[in-house]
């Protein structure tokens, strides 16, 4: 038994004597300097993100109109409208009638409303609308990005094809495209419209006049030998004017017409949207399309 005591004290007495060389030896090393900074290091383990730095305040909107409650509380709905065949044309008592009308006026009763039309100009009807003159444009307004911009457009509710329309006087050999992309024919097209752009991609060896309104009008004054058209009705607008020909049977291109509300009411676009999906569901909206292409005349 002595010699297992002693056996077990000399052990004893080793560990203690390794554990105090161990502690003296940590003792003397230097201590374990820290890491250098870093852009990527950070205690919690996330690289410090820098201050994001607003360079313009945020614009905040102003209280939205309920549009739906509205017009539903003064049981009118007012429609902007600017004459052009066969989207909006008077009779000869004065009485609106067309596409868009057609438009204006089964939306109004589908909503339980009356229907008044706001006579406006094309120069004007984007600034009347936003000035509340009236709830929405229907007058077959094209689809463009600068539009897009100050008003919020529905789905389009119609495409119209681009045509070629010549002045039967100063341009009456026009043989292809090509013979319109000539440094002496003047191109009148509708300013700030899709036809801009698509006439410098097709001609740009002519000259390009813009114009406000009836881009054809410039070609009756004899400033312009040939104008970009977009219509559902070329033929009927050619058989209208004598002094017009179509050079071409065949689009240029096209482009989409669609009602027109003011910005800020998601609940009433979502609503127009929803109603001209029903309605092209229901073959309503092709219906009267055909309709207005094939006799395009106001309804007397």
């Amino acid at each position: 038994m002595l010699n297992n005591f002693l056996r077990k004290a000399a052990l004893l007495c080793i560990g203690l004597s390794l554990a105090v060389q161990a502690h003296a030896q940590a003792q003397s090393q230097p201590a374990a300097s820290a890491p250098e900074a870093s852009a990527f290091f950070d205690p919690t383990g996330l690289a410090p993100r820098p201050a994001m730095e607003e360079l313009a305040p945020p614009v905040m909107r102003p209280p939205a109109v309920d549009t739906l409650a509205t017009l539903r509380l003064r049981g009118v709905l007012r429609v902007g409208v600017v004459p052009v065949v066969p989207m909006v044309m008077r009779n000869a008592k004065g009485e609106f009638s067309g596409y868009s009308v057609d438009i204006a006026r089964r939306l109004a009763d589908d909503m339980g409303v009356a229907v008044e039309f706001v006579p406006t100009t094309w120069a004007d009807i984007i600034p009347d609308l936003i000035g509340q003159r009236f709830d929405l444009i229907a007058s077959g307004l094209w689809v463009t990005t600068p539009r897009a911009l100050v008003v919020n457009f529905t789905q389009p509710t119609a495409t119209e094809s681009v045509h070629i329309v010549a002045s039967k006087r100063h341009a009456n050999k026009l043989n292809s495209v090509l013979d319109v992309n000539q440094p002496s024919v003047t191109v009148a097209v509708g300013a700030g419209t899709p036809e801009v752009a698509l006439a410098k991609r097709l001609f740009p060896r002519a000259k390009l006049l813009q114009v406000e309104g009836e881009p054809f009008g410039l070609v009756l004054k004899g400033q312009a030998q040939v104008a970009l058209l977009a219509t559902l009705t070329p033929a009927a607008i050619a058989r209208a004017v004598p002094e017009l020909y179509l050079p071409f049977q065949l689009p240029v291109g096209s482009t989409m017409a669609a009602l027109a509300v003011r910005k800020g009411d998601p609940d009433f676009l979502s609503f127009l949207n929803t109603w001209i999906a029903i309605q092209r569901q229901a073959g309503w909206l092709d219906e009267r399309l055909l309709h207005w292409s094939l006799a395009p005349e106001p309804t007397p």
